[in-house]
């Protein structure tokens, strides 16, 4: 077998590999010999069909299987040989060729993973944000809880900030229609529902009304044709209603299952909830400032771009999922595009991860990966059950010991790096977590 290896750009690599011909003829011929003991030919008792007869009816396919293995055989092994890491699967833009010295010739192209040199982590520069969780950050949360628990009451009057409006609603896009047929009901709150241009539409309207205007759609809307577009808007008013804000009484305490039904008990229970929601936020800030740190030690690195594709479509199924919406491929393709960005520092930022864990000798710990699943499986009404689903399942298993690994490497290059305190607020380690995609 002979192999030339060609760099085309970037991380991409052309592989032109050669097979001997005897040794594909060999395999042929092998392989009709097999099934000349096996196939039945009217004329012909079984076994004793002659080759020639065996050649004739079964020697073009026995070819086309043994090139196929040869291809996917020679190509594993030419990877293997030129020490190549392959970020996806190879592709074969062509058929395989049939050479004159009888020999077979295919090009196949991958895209590999780039060589990264040892990364200097004690120059790295990080700032820790530090926060306590204060009584006014409990009495907001409180706040926010009995906004959660609001119930509309339906007014005659026209729609104003704070009020919930019911609507039926169509939209002409660069795509159609949307729905194609009727309309869609949808229900927008005046002041949070993340739609400005349709909240100030529907302000001063009331039960009865109608509207048409050209809206610009967020990113984020929950038709996905419509998300990021502008189009025109048909919008007609079903009804008007007022927030109604329960008290703190003893039932609303004791909806939270706060056993003594005190208020004080429910703002203990508050309290600890926000601390451990300050907690994971820190660590998103620290690891978010950590990466950033780390990415800019090799502002050049390049990435796989069949991996930040994957990535991009995996953001987009997960965005859509929490929508309640069914990922379907197309769709999926089609939102995909708007996160490459962020797929692609997520990528980097592994590949950083998992050259620091290669380069330091980093294992991932078993004890960690178990409390990991442990600490999962105890929202869990059958805890025991998750755990053993998770450790029977090797997806799931790689995911968390992925995760663990990477913690590892964060908790690593913060031993080693310089970190800088800073004293700040809840609500500002909140933004701050939010804001950097945690």
């Amino acid at each position: 077998m002979h192999v030339s290896v060609e760099n085309t750009g970037g991380l991409e690599r052309k592989l032109t590999i050669q097979v001997p011909g005897d040794e594909i003829q060999q395999k042929v011929d092998g392989r009709l010999k097999e099934l000349s003991k096996q196939v039945r030919i009217k004329g012909f008792r079984p076994g004793r069909v002659p080759m020639s007869v065996v050649r004739q009816r079964y020697g073009k396919q026995a070819k086309q299987e043994i090139v196929s293995e040869a291809i996917q055989n020679s190509l594993q092994q030419a990877i293997a040989d030129e020490k190549l890491r392959p970020a996806a699967m190879p592709r074969l833009d062509a058929p395989p060729r049939d050479l004159d010295n009888g020999d077979l010739e295919f090009d196949a192209v991958i895209e590999v993973y780039p060589e990264i040199d040892t990364i200097d982590t004690d120059s790295l520069e990080i700032e820790k944000l530090e926060a306590d969780v204060e009584d006014g950050d409990v009495d907001e949360m409180l706040k926010t809880l009995r906004e959660q628990r609001r119930s509309w009451e339906e007014v005659e009057r026209a729609a104003k900030e704070d009020d919930q409006v019911v609507i039926e609603f169509a939209a002409e896009g660069e795509e159609g229609r949307v729905p194609e047929e009727g309309t869609t009901r949808m229900a927008i709150v005046i002041g949070g529902s993340g739609f400005e241009e349709m909240e100030k539409l529907v302000t001063g309207l009331k039960a009865g009304d109608e509207k048409k205007k050209k809206l610009a759609f967020p990113e984020g809307f929950r038709e996905a044709a419509l998300a990021g577009t502008k189009a025109k808007a048909e919008i007609a008013v079903v009804k008007v209603a007022e927030p109604q804000i329960p008290e703190v009484d003893e039932a609303f305490i004791e909806s939270f299952g706060i056993e003594d039904g005190t208020l004080d008990g429910l703002k203990a229970e508050i309290r600890g909830n926000l601390e451990r929601e300050l907690k994971q936020a820190r660590v998103a800030v620290l690891k978010n400032g950590l990466v950033d740190a780390l990415l800019a030690t090799v502002p050049e690195l390049e990435v796989p771009q069949a991996v930040v594709r994957d990535e991009a479509a995996g953001m987009a199924a997960q965005i859509l999922s929490s929508q309640g919406q069914e990922p379907d491929q197309a769709l999926v393709q089609q939102l995909a595009g708007q996160f490459m960005e962020p797929a692609e520092k997520r990528v980097r930022a592994g590949l950083m991860m998992g050259e620091l864990a290669q380069q330091n000798g980093i294992r991932v710990d078993a004890a960690k990966v178990r409390e990991a699943i442990e600490t999962v499986a105890s929202t869990y009404e059958q805890p025991a059950e998750v755990v053993q689903l998770y450790y029977s399942n090797e997806r799931l298993m790689q995911q968390v010991e992925s995760s663990v690994l990477e913690e590892q490497v964060v908790d690593w290059v913060l031993e080693h790096a310089k970190v800088t305190p800073k004293k700040t607020s809840f609500q500002e380690v909140i933004a701050a977590a939010t804001n950097s995609g945690e």
